[in-house]
């Protein structure tokens, strides 16, 4: 029987890839005085403003307290608004207030610069071989516990 070698398991290198990236990216949000969780809130907003604290947990695959502090700190930062849902009053609606638009081209151009530095070792063939592969686990991981998946 093989030995278990730890640093060439997946979940090893997945979590401490994640790790470089998040310590990497938090770095360039320091600018902004942002959280990377907080850049995925306003990323997912400039998608589809006016989403629910509930569907925004849904889309970052994060639990309804932590969405409700990262609302909160947003809120406070004057990037998002919340409303009650005029259909159902115990939902709260998030925009996104005209500073966060007005940060959107060139926080998104940041992501983007960021995603090329983070990568620039790999080829463009690698880069999307490597994303396919992670959205493969990831989506098969949401068929079987019913929750969000990056392909939708």
């Amino acid at each position: 029987m093989e030995r278990y070698e730890v640093e060439k398991s997946l979940g090893f290198l997945l979590a401490k890839t994640h790790q470089y990236f998040s310590s990497f990216f938090k770095e360039k949000l320091n600018k902004y005085s942002l959280t990377p969780p907080q850049f995925a809130m306003l990323a997912f907003l400039w998608k589809r403003d006016g989403l629910s604290q509930i569907q925004l947990g849904n889309c970052m695959n994060t639990d309804r307290t932590t969405i409700s502090g990262i609302v909160d700190r947003l809120e406070k930062d004057g990037l998002v608004t919340r409303r009650r849902d005029p259909e159902d009053r115990r939902t709260y609606l998030i925009n996104l207030t005209p500073r966060a638009f007005a940060l959107q081209d060139e926080m998104e151009e940041m992501a983007t610069q960021a995603k090329y530095e983070v990568t620039a070792m790999l080829s463009d063939g690698e880069k999307e071989q490597l994303e396919r592969i992670l959205r493969k686990i990831l989506d098969a991981a949401a068929a079987t516990r019913g929750c969000w998946s990056p392909s939708k």
